[in-house]
């Protein structure tokens, strides 16, 4: 039936638009005019109460990657926007030292394709949804959206059926008229393509220039100097899986002299290309108002066009090379508003014109791959640009531009995690490179420092070695020793990438029809679980090597569709497109259960599925009944719980412009299959799917804006994505207790602790209240230098600087559930320090308390009151592990005596209305320590001597300045008790104070402390002398203090 709908729905359009190419077009002629204000509908972001105390930590690589849009805020100096292509807005307050998203929780996509500010009223901000860079892996939006405070809130304003929004251009004195160009699907027909226009404010809209179904408007340009005057540039533009095709009758120059109204096309006139054209990037400069600028892909004649009449004629400039390189993902054109012949090209790398284009010097920008740049209207040193890095910024017209490690912003296909304390995760980023990204760092946020890069590619997997951690096997189409699968074994040790391709044949320029084996952009590497020595991989057929890839052999049949037609080259007019993402007929999936020896599936791009049962000795085609050909299989999900069990999550809109869920269940080795796409939002397409390691039937899906998890098995799902953005996710991975996800957009993040998901049932959720059983926590350990680096709070940057390692930027938001929180602006987050308790309140709880017991049942701490969040719902605690401070002294800082537990196990114990529950966990080592159980207590058992060392001195302190104060300053108690507080404590009130004192008794104390602080092991032999020696002193002076109460007869001091 899906099939059917997507097929009609095709028809329909060719027979209503097809052969619709005039020369000149106005709004009355359009078939089917298009309703103004046409809305997206809202994701469903409300959490709901069995997960919402649940929070995902964005661990990193924090490193830029490509935008689509850039604008200069012409007022602020120090404010900039980047509109990411999968990642939301980002603004930056200081000259692009740091970024910060703007759009999380308030658009309902990733994908940002334009963006502009209001010249007149710059806190307008128009942003336009969808990426417009047509690569393979570039995805939608749902229309657009506005905000009038700056960006500190949005509204979706229309447009949804749009999908991918070119060009935002607003008026230059009216804020609420304002110009949008839709690109719209590559993948298909569609009506939404053109040029929309709002007279208010986006309140509604009116299409004012339509070209082709296939045809949508790739660039717009409003002349400053005279608005009325708009020029569009058709692209017609068709993808699928196997082909690109850029460029055709339809591309071309439209012209607007009546603010759209109408449009006379000026691509045929005197001087420009007569074949069919590519992509084609417009510019003007208000200082040069007649002359209009185009980057035109031509086979007859590709390079930079002007007319100096508006249009009337055209005269050839440039046939550089380096400026029309890939057309149909580059030929952006931008003039500058200060300089009537400097232009710029962004393409693979800067170029710039000062002479109106006759001649192109590179200039620096820190990476590749450029796509959008914006200048200030008044100085001409100020600009923004975006490229594979991400958004940089210059202040001084590009001789210098801001770095990329601000902006956590990694396209990851694929993910991978190891078996390490903390565990690593893995994976390759679209137009960058593979890293190696610790989930945790004692120095609590996870800066670069703490990523390892790995390997050069931009594609598929990166692979640890379950025998050897400093292996990698990461798969790196992009490279220049691309083809025939090229597998990099990467050294972490020498540093040496190794080529171990099954065929190294650059298959660069050729249809896959020509190649000896055809491999997927995303081609599966994977070891065997039970023969952690053997790997495989897949192109139409199945690969083994037993010698760490220095040798592969074929161990299957074709396992896929062998189409020659969808093997051919695609491209542009003037080029082929040759990165190999169109290679099709080929395995884009495998996956090895993990519970019975020998069982293999495959999935292929062409919608083909097979399962091996005795070691890929012999394959069953088990493709569901039904699903259309040229379905991709974008995940198969081998369930950890049964060898018969396997889920697959598939896409057809890359295939067939079908934006449709497609879930599959097979409990029986494919022999039949339940379809459970019908269950899931049906607007949503379902990129991977994974069954939880622990609880049967909990399966997570990742979808082009997040994350959606069942608890039945896939008859129902709910969304949750909770802190996460709207962003695609590409692939999924649990580890223990957690669930890491690789966005595509966004970097890694990982939800910490599932046990809630785990253990929930209707029967729990319907209680007054529950407690769950924490997860048993390993701890970290820490670092002094993370309790060093800053801490100032009211929104403050604060620094965290280590000698000879790079730190981390951090905002201090206090203690939240328990826990110390920061928001790390350049790092990933820290791994909650401590035990994670959740626990359930209903609706009619009033008195809730939670406490936590030590394992002989002694109370270490109760948290009730303000500090103990009690929402209806999920609600979490975070124990820090510690024991309460000392008896503070009035008057002085706190001691800060805080014990840490040793490890063991402890209760936690839920009172809600005077009913109790208790759960016991467990608080584990760093298994990377050298020390065990006996140290730990020999730890706790002196750090306890000198917690309790400090408690009976402090109580006997308190006293005596008790008693002096009833007695009077002159009194002799008073005297007397001076001298004894004296000795034992500073007598200053603050550390700067204190630092000018003589170290008193308690304070050397202290000390040692801070030793115990930060080893996990058995103290060394000087700390236990100097707790002997202070003890024997403290208490003299508590003897004699105590003499002198009972006695009168000794001068406490007198004895000074």
């Amino acid at each position: 039936m899906k099939k059917r709908v997507v097929t009609i729905a095709t028809a329909v359009c060719v027979m209503v638009w097809s052969g619709m190419a005039l020369a000149e077009w106005r709004p009355g002629e359009a078939p089917e005019p298009v309703a103004p204000g046409v809305f997206a509908q809202k994701a469903d972001l409300e959490v709901d109460r069995e997960m919402r105390s649940l929070e995902w930590r964005c661990v990193g690589p924090f490193v830029g990657v490509r935008g689509c849009g850039v604008a200069v805020h012409p007022t602020d100096k120090n404010r900039f926007y980047h509109a990411h292509s999968s990642g939301g807005v980002w603004m930056s307050d200081d000259n692009g030292t740091y970024w910060h998203p703007i759009t999380d929780g308030q658009i309902n996509v990733g994908p940002v394709g334009a963006i502009a500010l209001a010249p007149s009223n710059p806190d307008i901000i128009y942003i336009g949804t969808g990426e417009p860079q047509l690569r393979d892996c570039s995805t939608w939006g749902d229309g657009a959206y506005k905000s009038t405070d700056g960006g500190k809130t949005w509204t979706h304003i229309g447009l949804a059926k749009t999908k991918r929004i070119s060009r935002v251009r607003v008026h230059p004195t009216n804020p609420d008229l304002v110009y949008m160009a839709a690109i719209g699907s590559p993948f298909g027909p569609s009506q939404h393509r053109g040029v929309y226009r709002s007279k208010d404010g986006g309140a509604s809209w009116e299409r004012i220039f339509f070209k082709h179904e296939q045809a949508g408007v790739i660039d717009l340009v409003l002349c400053e100097h005279d608005p009325n005057i708009l020029y569009a540039a058709t692209f017609e533009v068709f993808r699928r899986s196997w082909v690109l095709k850029a460029g055709g009758p339809n591309t071309g120059i439209f012209k607007s002299t009546d603010g759209g109204e109408t449009w006379s096309e000026i691509t045929r006139n005197p001087g420009m290309a007569t074949d069919d054209l590519g992509r084609i990037g417009l510019a003007h400069s208000k200082k040069n108002p007649e002359r209009i600028s185009a980057l035109v892909d031509s086979k007859e004649q590709p390079g930079l066009y002007q007319s100096e009449d508006g249009g009337k004629t055209w005269a050839f400039v440039s046939d550089n090379v380096n400026i029309i390189q890939r057309p149909f993902y580059y030929m952006h054109l931008h003039a500058s508003p200060h300089n009537g012949d400097e232009l710029w090209v962004l393409s693979n790398k800067l170029w710039q014109s000062l002479d109106g284009g006759k001649t192109w010097t590179q200039r620096s920008g820190t990476k590749d791959d450029f796509h959008d740049m914006a200048f200030d209207p008044e100085d001409p040193d100020r600009m923004i640009i975006t490229h594979d890095g991400g958004a940089m910024v210059t202040r001084n017209g590009g001789v210098t531009w801001s770095g990329p490690y601000t902006q956590p912003n990694q396209q990851v296909y694929r993910l991978n995690v190891d078996n390490e304390f903390p565990y690593n995760l893995y994976g390759n980023n679209q137009d960058l490179i593979g890293y190696k990204v610790p989930s945790a760092s004692i120095y609590g946020g996870i800066s670069q420092a703490d990523v390892t890069v790995i390997g050069s590619g931009e594609s598929g997997a990166s692979v640890p070695d379950p025998n050897d951690p400093n292996t990698i096997y990461h798969l790196a189409q992009s490279t220049f020793a691309a083809g025939g699968c090229p597998i990099q074994r990467v050294n972490l040790k020498t540093g040496q990438w190794e080529q171990v391709n099954v065929w190294p044949v650059i298959t660069f320029g050729r249809g896959q029809n020509e190649a000896k084996y055809r491999f997927n952009w995303h081609a599966p590497v994977l070891f065997d679980p039970f023969r952690p020595k053997v790997l495989y991989t897949a192109g139409e057929v199945v690969f083994r090597s037993k010698d760490r890839g220095q040798s592969w052999k074929v161990v299957s049949p074709v396992l896929t569709r062998d189409d020659p037609e969808k093997q051919q080259t695609g491209g542009s007019p003037s080029s082929l497109e040759t990165s190999g993402q169109e290679a099709y007929n080929t395995i884009h999936r495998m996956a090895a259960s993990g519970v019975k020896k020998g069982v293999f599936w495959t999935g292929s791009d062409d919608g083909l599925i097979h399962v091996t049962r005795n070691n890929c000795r012999k394959w069953t085609n088990v493709t569901p009944p039904g699903l259309p050909e040229d379905s991709d299989v974008l995940e198969i999900e081998a369930s950890p719980h049964d060898a018969g069990t396997a889920y697959v999550a598939i896409s057809r809109y890359r295939t067939a412009n079908d934006f449709l869920p497609y879930l599959y269940k097979t409990s029986d080795y494919g022999e039949t299959w339940t379809d459970l796409s019908k269950q899931f939002p049906q607007t949503e397409i379902t990129r991977t799917i994974r069954e939880d390691t622990v609880r049967k039937g909990l399966l997570f899906v990742g979808t082009e804006t997040g994350v959606f998890a069942s608890l039945d098995d896939g008859a129902t799902w709910k969304r949750l994505n909770l802190n996460l953005p709207a962003v695609p996710v590409h692939d999924m991975k649990i580890k223990d207790e957690d669930l890491c996800i690789a966005t595509f957009g966004r970097s890694f993040w990982i939800l910490d602790d599932i046990s809630p998901l785990r253990q929930t049932s209707d029967d729990i959720q319907a209680k007054t209240a529950h407690l769950f059983k924490p997860r048993t926590h390993t701890r970290l350990g820490i670092n002094w230098w993370a309790l060093y680096g800053g801490g100032v709070g009211g929104g403050q940057k604060n620094y965290f600087v280590q000698n000879g390692r790079m730190g981390h930027t951090f905002i201090e938001l206090g203690v939240v559930n328990g826990e110390r929180k920061r928001r790390f602006i350049d790092a990933g987050g820290a791994r909650p320090r401590g035990a994670i308790i959740y626990y359930l309140i209903g609706e009619d709880a009033k008195e809730v308390s939670l406490s936590i017991l030590d394992g002989k049942g002694e109370l270490i701490k109760t948290y009730e009151g303000e500090i103990l969040s009690r929402e209806v719902g999920l609600n979490r605690m975070v124990w820090d592990m510690n024991y309460p401070d000392v008896l503070s002294v009035p008057g002085k800082p706190p001691a800060g005596i805080v014990v840490e537990a040793r490890p063991g196990t402890y209760t936690a114990r839920l009172t809600v209305d005077g009913q109790s529950q208790d759960q016991a966990f467990e608080l584990r080592m760093n298994p990377n320590e050298t020390w065990g159980q006996k140290d730990a207590d020999a730890r706790f058992e002196l750090w306890w001597r000198i917690r309790d060392i400090f408690e009976r001195t402090n109580k006997t302190i308190i006293a005596a300045m008790e008693m002096s104060e009833e007695a009077g300053e002159d009194s002799d108690i008073a005297q007397e008790a001076s001298a004894f507080i004296g000795k034992l404590v500073p007598m200053g009130a603050n550390l700067s104070q204190i630092a000018n004192e003589p170290s008193k008794l308690l304070s050397k104390l202290q000390t040692v402390h801070w030793v115990l602080f930060q080893s996990e092991g058995r103290p060394p032999q000087s700390a236990y002398d100097v707790v002997d020696m202070l003890e024997k002193e403290i208490d003299a002076e508590l003897t004699a203090w105590a003499d002198f109460l009972q006695n009168g007869d000794r001068s406490v001091a007198q004895a000074q």
